[in-house]
């Protein structure tokens, strides 16, 4: 195939970032920005695959393509990236910096989706490095002290993971003895190479002790970049492992299980350091940290028992296409609820982030229970000695995300976020919308989208309700708590019994009412009576009728008797009844 369309494809954002730079134009490009993803999507929704081209005049040589697996995160890749584009139109509007943020904005995005679509080890390093470059850019934006601690810790550990990367790929394609992708997933590399790919993904994928640049960095970032940051670019670790470690075909028990410990660690440990948080956004990150450690559990599974791995690759692709929609839907509503200037529109924006929220947590039927059922399923191929605890781990998780998301959302109101400047809350309501409408939508479009790679969805269960129905009531729990301990415990009892105090006051100002109108009663109906009685003047009279009236009702009742008793038969005669 040409060469064109995936020159296309990842062309376009750095054309646009380059243009950036001519101030003639920026009007026009920053329209354009959240088009920029297009071709991508086109590619990977119109062709038919596989798809591959490669540029042999090149030193080393170019190879791109696409496949089965790599079409799904363009997908979903690219519609977090046109969302988070609509909503950089508003949020950078009349922002100083506006320019810089585009300009690292669209390379993050060229590195992104190239990084997708490419077959060869040089390629996608050269990708992968400008994504995580560029993304210093959104980080540091706004320059304040917490922005530079965020994007100084961010740079050291994007340094760390690129010398693993780089590392890695070069023990692999020496053993390999090739560049290309394909022929480093079917070599047995060595432990060391392992080791250093399963390092450098892992800073980007954010699964623990590699996580702690990512809550900060969420946090500092502009909305827009922290949707894609967390929506999008942490999962390059997830399809690098996923296109360069030989999962499938050579068993790595050690490095699995390391990895699988440090998923189920990730998963609980985030929980406790998210709800400490105060600023919503590094909850968000949080969350995805948690979030990753399930993906971790896949791999480790993988890595350890080569014929699972068939099982769990569509499931983990689901879960990636599941968590990008709705942590991106997440951190575009938080921008959309800063936007708003009255109650009432910030009480809708949280109904409307309270859909994505549940997505997320696992509420049954929806995307979040079904790859976590689905990851279950898939799990059972893998090691017998794991599964019992990776399950415990993946239900325990659904109350792990809840109490995350209701600390959010609490988070929202206590410390609600600011916007640099005034932004038309259309602009960025309307991506966030799509956004979760998208996530809410993503088990009835995965058929068609995923085709045979959507079995394992298809025949998993819809996932239980108790998780996510014991995380509310921790968190409704730990609320109450809190609420006390700022109030003191003497005024929170007095809160607490104040309805039955007053419901108590009521009944009782309720009955001395009616006592009180008894007694008024009583007092009143005698003389009622007697007044009525002298103005009739009905003493004596009423006395005398008295009697007649008894004595006719005697006498009537005389006679009735009287007719009642048959005449006696005269002597002689003889008797009509019947002996």
């Amino acid at each position: 195939m040409s060469l064109f369309p995936f020159l296309t494809a990842f062309g376009l954002p750095m054309v646009l970032a380059l243009s950036l730079t001519v101030p003639q134009g920026r009007a026009l490009v920053w329209r354009m920005i959240p088009f920029a993803p297009l071709p991508a999507l086109a590619l990977a929704l119109l062709a038919e695959l596989p798809l591959n081209a490669q540029a042999d005049w090149l030193i080393l040589g170019l190879h791109l393509g696409l496949n089965d697996v790599s079409r799904l995160f363009v997908i979903f890749t690219g519609l977090l990236w046109c969302a988070a584009g609509a909503s950089a139109r508003h949020w950078m509007r009349d922002d100083p910096r506006a320019t810089s943020f585009g300009v690292m904005f669209l390379l993050a995005q060229t590195g992104n989706l190239g990084l997708l679509l490419a077959q060869d080890a040089l390629s996608f390093y050269a990708f992968f490095a400008l994504m995580s470059f560029a993304s210093y850019g959104l980080v540091l934006h706004n320059r304040e002290a917490q922005a530079q601690g965020a994007a100084r810790l961010y740079i050291s550990f994007v340094i760390l993971g690129e010398l693993a990367l780089f590392a890695g790929l070069a023990l692999g394609a020496a053993q390999a003895g090739s560049f290309l992708l394909a022929d480093l997933r079917g070599t047995e590399l060595p432990d060391m190479a392992v080791s250093l790919l399963i390092v450098g993904f892992g800073v980007k994928l954010g699964i623990m002790p590699l996580h702690f640049w990512l809550p900060p960095a969420h946090g500092a970032a502009p909305v827009p970049a922290s949707a894609v940051l967390s929506g999008a670019m942490i999962k390059a670790g997830l399809f690098g492992m996923m296109a360069v470690l030989p999962l499938g075909n050579v068993a790595y028990a050690d490095h699995g299980t390391v990895l699988m410990a440090a998923g189920m660690v990730t998963i609980f440990a985030a929980l406790l350091l998210g709800v400490q948080q105060s600023n919503p956004k590094a909850t968000l990150g949080y969350s995805s940290v948690s979030q990753m450690g399930i993906m971790a559990l896949g791999l480790g599974a993988g890595l350890m028992v080569p014929a699972a791995w068939a099982a769990i690759l569509p499931v983990l692709v689901f879960l990636a296409a599941h968590h990008a929609l709705a942590k991106g839907a997440l951190f575009l509503g938080t921008g959309a609820f800063a936007a708003q200037s009255g109650f009432a529109g910030k009480l809708a924006v949280t109904l409307a982030l309270l859909l994505p929220a549940c997505v997320l947590a696992g509420v049954p039927a929806s995307s979040g229970s079904l790859g976590k059922e689905a990851l279950k399923a898939a799990l059972a191929a893998g090691s017998s000695v794991w599964l019992p605890w990776l399950r415990v781990a993946l239900t325990l998780s659904g109350v792990a995300t809840t109490l995350l998301m209701a600390r959010y959302v609490a988070l929202l109101w206590l410390h609600p976020p600011k916007t640099p400047h005034p932004i038309t809350p259309e602009g960025v309501l309307l991506p966030f919308l799509a956004l979760a409408a998208a996530s809410l939508g993503l088990p009835l479009v995965w058929p068609l989208l995923a085709q045979t790679l959507a079995s394992p969805i298809l025949e998993g269960a819809s996932g239980a309700f108790w998780p996510v129905a014991l995380g509310g009531a921790l968190a409704s729990g730990v609320a109450v708590y809190a609420y006390a301990q700022r109030i003191g415990p003497a005024l929170f009892v007095s809160h607490l019994t104040a309805p039955f105090r007053a419901f108590g006051a009521r009944v009782g100002s309720i009955m001395t009412a009616r006592r009180r109108a008894a007694r008024r009663l009583g007092h009143a109906v005698p003389k009622a009576l007697g007044s009525t009685a002298t103005s009739w003047r009905l003493g004596q009279t009423a006395i005398a009728g008295l009697i007649a009236l008894t004595l006719t009702v005697e006498m009537r009742a005389s006679l009735h008797l009287e007719a009642a008793i048959p005449p006696a038969p005269q002597q002689g005669q003889p008797s009509s009844q019947a002996p």
